[in-house]
Order: structure tokens, then sequence, then C-alpha cells
């Protein structure tokens, strides 16, 4: 698919079930490639400052401030009974629902900068900035090769799965800061699902609302 075609087609589309009915699990190791290659071209976005863990180590590889985690569709299924089971990590209805209907869910982390300030999880800083605009920049770029593929995703804050509890259980150090959680959909979606798209996809602009030329008298 042509770039600018995948930009106007990219649309959010959000599947729920029945989390006492999740859909059967059918990917396997080839769609954990799948996953593998749109985490690979979201690591082609852009950054500015090297992250801080690259900092501290020179031993690391790479300087990218992100970090992505991938939950296969068992492990989601798994994911989903233990939000329902441990009080301390009870989830909305919404994500278990996701969940239940997930091929796979990729949390996306920015990593931010040594806090000197007691109480707070991250100083609002032009790097701090940078790092979680290099991040956003990552995650359209998973969600533009998802829609390439045709697979259909859906970019959510988090929810519970900011939960410290949640994160600690799914292995994610605690210095990350969850910025996305990207569930990736079946591409054939049963009719017993409830779908629902961005609630702001019939709000955009024409190009005049959102830019100008600027003009230097």
């Amino acid at each position: 698919m042509h770039t600018d075609q995948s930009i106007r087609t990219r649309k959010t589309l959000k599947v729920r079930v029945d989390p006492q009915n999740p859909l059967p699990v059918t990917k396997g190791d080839e769609f954990k490639r799948t996953i593998e290659q749109l985490i690979e071209l979201a690591g082609q976005a852009p950054f500015h400052y090297t992250s801080p863990e690259k900092q501290r180590s020179e031993k690391l590889s790479g300087a990218e401030p992100w970090r992505f985690h991938a939950i296969d569709g068992f492990n989601c299924r798994e994911l989903l009974e233990a939000l329902k089971d441990e009080r301390p990590m009870k989830s909305s209805d919404g994500i278990k629902q996701m969940l239940a209907a997930a091929d796979a869910l990729i949390l996306g982390t920015w990593l931010p900068e040594r806090n000197r300030r007691p109480g707070r999880k991250f100083h609002p800083n032009v790097k701090n900035m940078e790092h979680i605009a290099a991040t956003g920049a990552a995650i359209q770029n998973l969600l533009l090769a998802a829609t390439d593929r045709g697979l259909n995703a859906y970019w959510s804050s988090g929810g519970c799965l900011r939960k410290p509890k949640v994160l600690d259980f799914l292995g994610i150090p605690k210095h990350e800061i969850l910025l996305g959680a990207i569930f990736i959909f079946p591409a054939d979606i049963p009719e017993s699902a409830h779908t629902k798209t961005g609630k702001n996809a019939d709000q955009r602009g024409e190009l005049e609302d959102f830019m100008d030329w600027v003009k230097i008298d």
C-alpha cells in the first residue's frame, strides 16, 4: 500500500467481546513475526535525545527513548484471567472485553530522564517532551504498518494497564511510562463482537482549520 493511502486508510477500530467467551487464539509463530515487523518499523521513527538508559550504559547498542512489550493472543487471555481474579489489578469491562478479542497487545512505553524531585513521575522538561513525541511517532509508524497489512488496531491510553501492579505483573520496569496500549484485532471480526470506530473520526477539519502560511513582514 502506498504511504499516502495507508495514512488516509488508517482508522481506529475497537473490538470487544464477552470476557466470559473470549475469541479462540489461532495466531502462531508466523503472526508473532508480523508483530515483530510492526515493532521494527515503529523503531524507524525519529528521536532527538539519547535515552537515559543509553546515557547510563554504553553496553546498550540502541539509543531509542522507547520500549515495546508484545503480548500474544494466548497471553492476552492469561492477562484477562488475572485481571478478573486479582482484586488489586481489577480492570474496567472495556479493557477485559478487548483482551478477550485481541490477537496481540503491544505496550509502548517511554523512558523519562532522571527526576530529581521526589513524588513526581517525570520532570516536564524539553528532553522528556522530545521522548514522548518520539514514542508517539513510533506508535504511529506501527499503526500505519498494521494498516498496510490489513490488521485492525486500536491505540488505547491503557486504562488499568497503567497500574503499577499490572505493569509489575507483566515484568515491565518501574521507570518506564506507558504511552500507548495498542490492541491488534482479527481481520475477520465475528458478528458477535461489538465494534466501535474512533470518536473523533468525523471531527477532522479542513486544511485551513489547522494550517497557515507564516508571513514575515
